[in-house]
Formats: structure tokens, sequence, C-alpha cells
């Protein structure tokens, strides 16, 4: 009696195990933030993530932080944005030191047990999106303390994988993007300025291998415009030789001038599915698991079994991103002043494939989470035969296979992948720069689609263009 209820005692813990690590956050409130977005209300869209909060869960409160600065970030709630993007900065922090001491005993627990901390190129996110909250508020100070924590961040990911197979270790558009609020905080700040736009330069050189990336024409004579107003004249022969076709800009034609600076979210952030793969049980998993076992006396004590789960077929899932790429090629942006006279206008350009960096950067880490998945689905293989065996030994060998059935279809149904995601950023980010005299203007924005078809469009008024000043605006579209 003693062994048989210690048999179901360990069937009913270890299909409670079961269904907590198959626990993800609800993800089915998305659908209707992007239905709000894609009608321009990005206010309800706002509303929708505040009212799921409970539906993250406690291991989910920087994705929540994440997804609800991205949305009043959307609807000009800029100071609010910021408070929470910080507290979700804080919460990363908290959880690195956390993690170091977690680590080796978190290695069997699905990756949906453990608090949710964000990628590295979601990490370096939210202190662009502070950036541009406080260039919106007029704040060119604390813009330029993000821009250099967007610097510490980057060299901080350069370290952790200096030896390791990873993509994702600058960020083009974050350094350009401190670049341009360097060059805002005055002449003191021009040579930090050419320094970000020239790491952002040979980081574009280096996407378009990794993401098929093209340099941005404005890059490239943003730092020319710098290496002319420094003076450093070799330096500006190496970028013409090495770019003999872009059009050389002078730090003197802007001068009186004020500047807009246009971005254009487009689209939808890829999103997480299960990628289910049934395979059999090598030498080299069961060797992950022995080697686990050494920390864990239930694990070691089952892998006295070890050879009769070798070539066994186990349920892994792994998570794979669904692109959902919005069909925008460009917008034309045109400033018309409202007492008449020429107006101005430029083209968007890409400046941010957030989807192609977030899918190269899963594809670096998969072989990971592969190893760790085979190994976690070795140990429920080897929980169920340890239950199998018990349940036959004491109630015969019907109940061994039906206890045993119930373990292992327990653990095919219930495995899941960590399918978490920063889903409220878009597709890509666009950009353009345009220079022009102080005034009062209308701005219209013209959406075109990739078969040259105008999509959609805008219309801003009373758009107030300073001398000197860099206005930042921006619009998302979710198509």
């Amino acid at each position: 009696m003693h062994s048989r209820k210690l048999v179901l005692s360990s069937l009913f813990f270890m299909l409670l195990f079961f269904v907590l690590q198959a626990c993800g956050p609800v993800t089915s409130h998305y659908v209707t933030v992007e239905d709000n977005l894609l009608r321009g209300d990005a206010a309800s869209a706002d509303a929708v993530v505040q009212k799921n909060r409970d539906s993250y869960g406690e291991r989910n409160e920087v994705l929540y932080d994440m997804d609800r600065g991205m949305t009043l970030h959307l609807a000009g709630r800029y100071q609010e944005s910021n408070q929470i993007l910080e507290d979700a900065e804080q919460r990363i922090e908290d959880l690195f030191t956390k993690r170091v001491t977690t680590e080796a005993a978190a290695f069997l627990t699905n990756d949906n047990l453990l608090p949710y901390e964000g990628e590295d190129f979601e990490k370096v996110m939210i202190n662009m999106v502070r950036a541009l909250n406080y260039m919106y508020l007029g704040d060119t100070n604390n813009a330029l303390v993000e821009a250099r924590k967007v610097d510490q961040k980057l060299n901080l990911i350069n370290d952790k994988y200096a030896d390791k197979k990873n993509a994702y270790k600058e960020d083009a558009f974050a350094r350009y993007l401190a670049g341009i609020l360097y060059e805002a905080g005055g002449k003191q700040e021009l040579n930090e300025a050419w320094i970000s736009y020239r790491k952002s330069m040979e980081t574009f050189k280096e996407y378009a291998a990794l993401y098929k990336t093209p340099i941005p024409t404005i890059v490239v004579q943003d730092v020319m415009r710098l290496t002319d107003a420094l003076g450093q004249q070799d330096m500006a022969s190496e970028i013409k030789k090495e770019f003999p076709n872009i059009e050389w800009r002078l730090a003197k034609d802007l001068k009186g001038q004020g500047e807009l600076i246009f971005l254009s979210y487009n689209g939808r952030a890829p999103r997480k599915e299960d990628n289910f793969l049934d395979i059999p049980l090598s030498p080299e998993a069961i060797a992950i698991v022995l080697a686990t076992g050494n920390k864990n006396n239930d694990v070691k004590t089952a892998a006295r079994g070890i050879a009769a789960i070798q070539g066994q077929v186990v349920r892994i899932a792994l998570p794979k991103f669904i692109p959902q790429r919005s069909d925008v090629a460009y917008a034309e942006v045109s400033l018309t002043p409202q007492g008449g006279g020429p107006g101005v206008s430029g083209r968007t350009v890409l400046m941010e494939d957030i989807t192609a960096i977030a899918m190269r950067n899963l594809d670096d880490r998969i072989l990971r989470i592969t190893a760790k998945a085979v190994a976690r689905a070795a140990v429920k293989k080897l929980i169920a035969l340890t239950i199998e065996k018990k349940a036959e030994k004491e109630g015969g060998a019907l109940a061994g296979m039906i206890l045993g059935g119930v373990a292992n279809a327990a653990g095919f149904a219930t495995e899941q992948a960590d399918k978490r995601s920063w889903r409220t950023l878009p597709d890509e980010i666009q950009v353009v720069r345009i220079g022009i005299p102080p005034g009062t203007y209308d701005l219209q924005v013209k959406y075109i689609a990739r078969n040259g078809l105008v999509i959609d469009q805008k219309v801003f008024h009373n758009i107030l263009i300073k001398a000197g000043e860099k206005k930042f605006m921006s619009n998302r579209i979710v198509r």
C-alpha cells in the first residue's frame, strides 16, 4: 500500500510539474493591441495592455513593462513611458544578479518558469525608446544620458560574446541615434557624435552580411559632414574613396537651419511559435543528463536505468520566430510652409530591421536551447520510466503500462517552448532627416507599398521648426 501511494504521489507531482512547466504568459490580447494600432489608436492599445496586467504574471513583469512602455510611447505619454521602462531596466538588473546564483538549478526547468529578462537587442531598445521620449519632451540632457547607457550596454554585449558565436554585438541604429543626440548636445559633444556615426557606419557594413541591410546613405553623409566639421582631412579622403558616389554634405550647408528627424515604425514584430521535434535520445544527450544528475539526487537515482531510454523518442519544443513583415517600402515625407512658398521633402530609409535581428539572434542561440530541451526531455523520460517500474512492481504489468503511458503522454502533451518576446515593437524602423529653414510647417507622410501604391497617409499641422533645432517626430503604421 505504501509503495502504491508513493507511485500515485509521484505521478501527481510529476504531472503538476509538467503543467507548471507548460505555463507561459497569455498572448491573445496582442490581436486587440495590433487592431487598435492599425486604426491609429495607440491610447486604446495601451489600455488593452494595462487591462491584461495580471495575465502576464510575476515572471513576466519585464515583458509587461516593455510592452506598456512602447504603447505609452506611441500614445504620446512620454513621461509615463520613461518611468515604466526605467522599472523594466531595474528589474533586468535585479534578475541578472539572481540568475548568476540560480543558473545551475534552473538547467532542468522549462524557461517559461524563469523570469523573462529580455533579449540583448530588447535591452538596448529600452534605452533607445527612453532617449526618444526625452527628445519629444525637449530634454536633450537626459536623452544624452540614455545614449551613454546604450554605449555602455553595447560594450558589455561585446565583452559578453567576445569568444562566442553571436551576431548581435552592435546596434547600428542605436549608434546612429546616439550620434544625433550627441550632436544635439552642442559643439562640446561633436567628437562623441562623430565617433557614434562612425560606429554606426562600420556596424552597417556588418549588417549587410548578417541581416542583408544596406548601408543608409544618410549615415555616410553624416560621417562625412562631421569629419569635415572636425577638420579631419585625411579621414575625409578615405571616406570619399570608399564611397565615391555619395554626395558630400558640409556642416556649413545646415547653418541657420532646423532639422526634422522623422521615424516611421512599420509593421509588427515577429511572434514566436513552438517548433516541435520528435528525436531519439542519443548517448550525448544522456551524458548531459548524467552530468546534471550529479547535482540532483532524484535524477541521479533514476539514471541507474539510463540504458533503457537510449534510442527512445522524446518530444522537444523549440521556439521559432514567425515574421510579420510590413508591406511598407518607404514613406515620402513633405514639409510645406504654412505661409506659402516651396516645401522640402525626403524619403525614409531602413535603419533597424528588428525582425531580422530577432531571428538571427535566436538562430545563434538555438543549439544551446536545443541541448537544454533534450536534457529536460530525457529527465522527463527517466521520471516516467521510474514511475512505470514502481507501478509494475506493485500493481503488475497493466498498472505499469497505464501509469507509464500517462506519464509519457504528459511529457509529450505539455512540452512548450519559451515564446516570450517584446511584441509591441514594430517590424522595422525607417528614418529620414530633412534640413529646413526655421518656420511653421504642415507635414505630410505618404506610405508607399512594395508594389508602388500609396497605402496610407498622415498629415500633421503646425509643426514648428526652430533654427539649430533637431525636432523628432514619429508615426506607427501596422501594415
